[in-house]
């Protein structure tokens, strides 16, 4: 008899907690986002019951952890050194002088590297050609842009184009920040 009300209320529990699982299943959810009310946001400063509630935070808040590269060591943007020109007189007096066109072509740009990806049946890097948007992926021996991938490394690749090479790195060289100090 004792096992009859057992088994009698397992049976009971289960079919009510399937009942449950099914009205729930069955019940829509609302996943709209909600913006807070100002109102009540102000009503609970003044009165003092929004204490150690998190406000709402404003999304302009957020804008330099957003312009910062989550993938570059110094979590700053890529800024190009420009080169100095050297200050010699005889540079300066060069430059006074009108120069004459050169009617060499132009040198062909460098496709800029993306990414890198190393396992073990081989290496391939991600390159991006100068003025496209597209980038493709390049394993050694295969051409882009003139350019051969040489070889390549776990933070580099080394293209080559008619004896040059060219050696590109995943990460720029970090410059110091200007006016000094550790950059945080």
């Amino acid at each position: 008899m004792i096992r009859l009300v057992a088994a009698l209320g397992l049976g009971l529990a289960a079919g009510a907690l399937a009942l449950t699982n099914f009205v729930l299943y069955e019940t829509p959810v609302d996943i709209s986002p909600t913006a807070p009310s100002a109102q009540r946001n102000m009503r609970e400063l003044q009165s003092g019951g929004g204490i150690g509630l998190p406000a709402a935070a404003d999304s302009t808040a957020f804008a330099e952890t957003f312009e910062r590269p989550l993938f570059t060591p110094t979590r700053r943007k890529f800024v190009p050194v420009a080169e100095k020109a050297p200050t010699s007189p005889q540079v300066a007096s060069a430059r006074a002088l009108p120069a004459e066109p050169v009617a060499s072509a132009p040198p062909v740009p460098v496709p800029a590297l993306l990414g890198i990806s190393i396992n073990g049946a081989g290496a391939r890097v991600l390159l991006k050609s100068a003025g496209t948007d597209a980038a493709n992926w390049y394993g050694n021996g295969e051409t882009v842009d003139g350019w051969t991938v040489s070889s390549v490394d776990k933070d580099a690749a080394t293209l080559e184009r008619g004896g040059k090479s060219a050696r590109i790195s995943l990460y720029p060289p970090a410059s110091p920040p200007a006016g000094g100090g550790n950059g945080l």
